[in-house]
């Protein structure tokens, strides 16, 4: 079919169903609103054609070109789409549904407040892609490159990312929810605000990122190497892992509430106001840090070497002590017997 009778025909609200149109030749053709079920469109042109609101529903577009076409709120639902070309495109509130995407190209594509669920990206680019509020949920993003991309307040939602690159991307409140990052190389990039909360971050390298108010919540953290981190206000409530490092990083007033992190090192760190409160920390090396004011209270510090660590006003109420080094003690605060009966007491038996 030619473009001009394919847009007439779109324009007069025609409905296309099982129509083989591989191959065809529609650049800048006006298809807004069109609604294609069923359809081939394999290796087919449609760069720079105006294509808002469009549907395509269990339609074959492998090889397709959308390069620098409208795609504004487009649907596309159970497509076939490997090797389709969004280069440039606007795909300003896309909707991608159980789609399989596999060696596509976004480069430099407009992703804002666009959803994929349910989709198959294996080794696409997001290059210099702008992702603003973009959402994948329940998708694999396998060998993916997404460098010098931008991903603002955008969600990742229990998807795989294994061997996706972001290098020189920049990442801003993005929320990674049940991802797996594991052995993730995050060092270099600026993470303000992202959100890591129950992720598998086990192994991966943090070290020298600005992390100021991210969020790891329950998060795996075993082996994470956070040193020389920015992160003040972070919270890691919850999380569990052995043998973290934060050393010689900027934690002031941090949250670590009820995190088990038995053997880590927070040599030289600066936690001033931080909050291990019931946090388990066995073993774990806190030489040299600044704990001014930090909250141990229940905390498990047992065989930990707090030597060389500034301990003033540093709250040591129910802690577990128990071969724990201490060379600033005198200057702390130690279990207070009126607070501690307090919380002893039990109402009387009825």
């Amino acid at each position: 079919m030619k473009a001009d009778l394919l847009a007439i025909a779109v324009g007069l609200g025609e409905n296309f169903h099982g129509q083989d149109l591989r191959k065809g030749a529609y650049a800048r053709s006006s298809l807004g609103g069109g609604v294609f079920s069923s359809t081939r469109f394999d290796e087919t042109d449609f760069r720079e054609s105006d294509m808002r609101e469009v549907v395509f529903d269990q339609c074959r577009l492998s090889g397709a070109m959308f390069g620098g076409a409208n795609l504004r709120r487009a649907v596309f639902h159970k497509c076939e789409m490997t090797h389709a070309e969004f280069r440039g495109a606007n795909l300003q509130g896309a909707t991608f549904s159980e789609c399989t995407l596999g060696h596509a190209q976004f480069m430099q594509a407009g992703l804002g407040m666009a959803t994929f669920s349910r989709c198959v990206l294996d080794h696409a680019s997001l290059a210099e892609a702008l992702l603003d509020a973009t959402t994948f949920n329940q998708s694999r993003l396998l060998d993916v490159n997404a460098d010098r991309s931008r991903w603002l307040q955008s969600n990742l939602l229990t998807c795989d990312i294994r061997a996706l690159t972001w290098q020189e991307a920049t990442l801003d409140r993005v929320v990674f929810h049940k991802t797996g990052l594991q052995g993730r190389d995050f060092a270099g990039l600026a993470l303000d605000g992202c959100q890591f909360t129950q992720a598998d971050l086990s192994q991966a390298r943090f070290a020298g990122c600005s992390i100021a108010q991210c969020n790891f919540q329950q998060a795996t953290l075993d082996g994470v190497d956070f040193s020389g981190t920015q992160a003040m206000h972070a919270i890691f409530c919850d999380a569990q892992g052995s043998g973290a490092n934060f050393t010689g990083a900027q934690l002031r007033q941090a949250l670590f509430t009820r995190a088990a992190l038995p053997h880590s090192r927070f040599d030289d760190a600066q936690l001033h106001q931080c909050h291990f409160a019931e946090a388990s920390l066995p073993g774990s090396v806190f030489a040299r840090a600044d704990l001014t004011y930090v909250d141990f209270r229940h905390a498990d510090l047992q065989n930990a070497d707090l030597r060389g660590a500034t301990m003033f006003r540093a709250v040591l109420h129910g802690a577990k002590l128990d071969g724990a080094a201490m060379t600033d003690r005198t200057r702390a605060l130690e279990t207070d017997p009126d607070l501690a009966q307090a919380e002893r007491w039990q109402p009387a038996a009825a």
